[in-house]
């Protein structure tokens, strides 16, 4: 053996035996499981995060997993410096500007109430939003069932499978001091226009879902079921398109940048299309 091959073939092995130590370094880290109290510190560590739903509803649920430990996945910097139309504002963290539609509050039991938020991007014109103490009431979605064999929905229109949101389909907890009844929209339609704008689409769902979402009193604020981990919801459109399919992906990614997520969030899909063969192990 030559003195390049003998070259080579160490370097093959530094490469290895540094994979191998990242690898053990990254499953050792990631395998201890965290209890209430660390997950909730490490919560708290997060760049402004709130909590999701009122204090005294928790339940029992599943700890998340963390995200892997690369440079990608650590929470953006909240930087106004982003020129205008640059890369790093179609690309990165554009979304600059902080908007709250519903400031969080404390009532006499010092819990905190619901509270949501936007990040607007003004080279996209489009938002980034989230919220915490936020119920979802399915009877008030109407869509195509999804789920079904290709075959079966030949001929089906999209806009059948995209979800149509009546008032009320979201519904977040503004406290005792929120009368019941009548019209407690979240936001104006002049917010809306500014901050989630239609531009050229026929159907902009996450406009008609933050649309429809109505104020409530704490005695209103009822329900069977909480999810206290961060949690996205998604509605693909080109779904069965490889690359628009990479794109809702990246808005998925780029949406747990900016809110800084502390762990990997749950995926609901607030859609009705059907499976497509070769396509769902992106799901």
């Amino acid at each position: 053996m030559n003195r390049r091959n003998l070259l080579l073939l160490k370097i093959l092995l530094f490469l290895f035996a540094l994979n191998s130590l990242s690898l053990f370094l990254y499953f050792t880290s990631n395998s201890r499981t965290l209890t209430p109290t660390q997950t909730q510190s490490h919560h708290s560590l997060s760049l402004n995060r709130l909590p999701l739903t009122d204090q005294n509803r928790r339940h029992p649920h599943r700890y998340s997993k963390p995200w892997p430990i690369l440079p990608s996945y650590l929470p953006w910097s909240q930087t106004t410096q982003v020129p205008f139309r640059s890369c790093e504002a179609y690309f990165g963290n554009g979304f600059t500007t902080r908007v709250d539609l519903l400031k969080p509050k404390i009532d006499l039991s010092s819990n905190r109430m619901g509270w949501f938020r936007c990040w607007f991007r003004e080279t996209l014109r489009s938002s980034v939003c989230e919220g915490g103490g936020l119920r979802m009431d399915p009877e008030k979605i109407k869509m195509s069932r999804g789920g079904e064999v290709l075959e079966e929905v030949i001929g089906r229109g999209e806009e059948e499978e995209l979800p149509e949101y009546q008032y009320g389909a979201f519904e977040i907890n503004g406290g005792d001091g929120v009368g019941g009844g009548g019209d407690q929209r979240l936001v104006t339609q002049e917010s809306l226009d500014g901050y989630v704008p239609k531009g050229q689409t026929d159907q902009h769902t996450m406009r008609e879902l933050i649309g429809s979402i109505r104020i409530v009193p704490t005695a209103e604020f009822q329900c069977n079921e909480w999810i206290e981990e961060p949690t996205l919801l998604v509605t693909r459109f080109e779904y069965a398109n490889l690359f628009h399919t990479f794109t809702d992906w990246y808005s998925a990614y780029v949406a747990s940048r900016v809110t800084g997520l502390p762990n990997r969030p749950h995926l609901v899909f607030l859609e009705g299309h059907c499976m497509v063969r070769g396509f769902d192990f992106l799901v």
